[in-house]
């Protein structure tokens, strides 16, 4: 949750660490607004999953250098490392006898919406000389850097834990949140900072927790949750207990008469118990052997599609199924005409569509730049100037957008038609291969069985030509040899 990323930023900016503040500053935002901004890029471009930041820590030696010499270090080197991609918040902490510093990042870039990736090496290759670059610079020894990354906590395993209730986390913080509120507007931005994204509508408050796809009504968790309530609450500081259950009237839970509390074994019972196993009197149970059956699953669901496949469009012989391909490929080859044609007609819009990319990669700092913060006036420039090309080119933003939007449809729509003919050519291929390879096995059977035969007969004429002592019975067309310990039992029959 974002809560992950919270703790950390309230860790780092820690004023009894960094000299009331002093030692707090930022790159590509602001230090007050640090999270919103970073929780709005990974709403953005839709990635609010995984790796949520990454921590560096820059540690100085002991009485080396002063808190605001170290300050100016990590300053230089989050701009030479991060560039204009990756949002920043970086301290110094002077509380220790090591002054050390602490950087925490996006791990989405808010240019591109790419994640930042630290892949093995990098520090060695890329981070460790940009630091001792700045620290001969200030005259100082070689100093450490250590990478950490700050993750996701570990997702609900059902199987596990069971059914995450929503509704009851919701309430811990909703309740966390009035009890710090000043007004219901403070008590939706501290509810946007514990990591739900909050929407109006027809006077009531809804959440969406981090990662869902949903929103929940504030007043179907609970009654207390309307707005006026909200608002008494905060006035009379009421917090109300949370508890899993509404039902507080006490009730008999029946249960079985051969009920029996589960009791832990002792740690002698353990050990008498691993001694068994390992002397063989007790068996692990098997594990399950689904694992050797995995081919031949994949072979019949791919025989049932293929079946279904010539069921559905009811075609009868090899000559169908061929003519079949033949229309794919005369399909296949119209939808690259069409997506021809549509590249075709936005040629001519292809400036007004990289001014529109433009105003869209600083529309958001352009806005932070008219709410006060002037860090974003080169944001705001850019996206300015873009504006007003596109005007004299005849566009306005929104016919742009449109344009755009339309075109991205239609390309979206012709892949998907391609992907499925493609699916369905792959299907085709499989079923006339799997058809040759069963035809090439028929006329090989055949022609294999003549030849065991014809070495059968060669085997037992060399046997009768042989003469190695044994009778010879007739039987049937041909004649076998009689094993020669079967003369024993025939004499007493003469001699009778």
């Amino acid at each position: 949750m974002a809560m992950h990323l919270a703790n950390a930023i309230s860790y780092i900016t820690d004023e009894e660490k960094t000299q009331g503040g002093t030692l707090v500053g930022s790159h590509n935002c602001n230090v007050d607004t640090a999270l919103q901004e970073m929780l709005a890029i990974k709403r953005k471009f839709g990635k609010i999953d995984k790796r949520q930041g990454y921590h560096f820590i820059i540690s100085f030696k002991k009485q080396e250098v002063r808190p605001e010499t170290a300050m100016e270090i990590t300053q230089k080197f989050v701009e030479k490392y991060f560039g204009d991609d990756f949002q920043c918040l970086y301290a110094t902490h002077d509380n220790t006898q090591h002054v050390h510093s602490h950087i925490l990042f996006n791990s989405v870039s808010w240019r591109t919406g790419k994640k930042y990736r630290y892949e093995k090496g990098d520090w060695a290759r890329e981070i460790q000389p940009i630091v001792n670059e700045l620290c001969k610079e200030y005259g100082l020894s070689i100093q450490d850097i250590e990478v950490g990354v700050e993750k996701e906590p570990k997702k609900w395993d059902k199987t596990k834990q069971g059914i995450f209730k929503w509704n009851h986390q919701i309430r811990l913080d909703v309740e966390d949140s009035i009890s710090f509120a000043n007004n219901y507007e403070n008590f939706l931005k501290l509810m946007e900072l514990k990591g739900y994204e909050t929407r109006r509508q027809s006077g009531e408050a809804y959440l969406k927790p981090m990662g869902e796809k949903r929103f929940i009504r504030l007043t179907d968790i609970s009654g207390y949750y309307t707005k006026e309530a909200i608002e008494s609450q905060i006035e009379k500081g009421i917090r109300h207990e949370v508890k899993r259950s509404g039902n507080r009237t006490p009730r008999i839970i029946g249960c079985r008469k051969n009920y029996r509390k589960y009791i832990p074994p002792t740690s002698y019972q353990k050990a008498f118990l691993a001694k068994m196993y390992r002397t063989g009197q007790l068996k692990r149970k098997p594990y399950s052997q689904m694992w050797r059956y995995k081919e031949e699953a994949a072979k019949f669901e791919k025989l049932q599609s293929q079946y279904l496949y010539l069921w559905k469009n009811k075609i009868r012989s090899a000559e169908e199924l061929e003519k079949r391909k033949e229309n794919l490929d005369i399909r296949m080859g119209d939808l690259d005409e069409t997506r021809h044609q549509i590249y075709k007609q936005r040629y001519p819009h292809k400036s007004a569509l990289a001014l529109l990319k433009i105003i869209e990669e600083n529309e958001t700092r352009a806005s932070y730049y008219r709410q006060g913060s002037l860090f974003y006036a080169p944001n705001y420039e850019k996206w300015k100037e873009a504006a007003e090309i596109l005007v004299q080119k005849g566009y306005t933003v929104k016919q742009v957008s449109e344009m755009k939007e339309s075109y991205q449809t239609e390309l979206a729509s012709v892949a998907r038609a391609k992907r499925e003919l493609k699916k369905e050519e792959t299907l085709i291929g499989g079923i006339l291969t799997e058809r040759s390879r069963v035809q090439v096995m028929e006329i090989a059977v055949p022609e294999i069985k003549a030849q065991e035969n014809i070495k059968e007969t060669d085997s037992i004429r060399k046997a009768i030509s042989a003469g190695k002592g044994g009778d010879v019975e007739k039987t049937g067309s041909f004649q076998t040899e009689m094993p020669a310990h079967d003369e024993k039992k025939k004499q007493p029959e003469q001699a009778r």
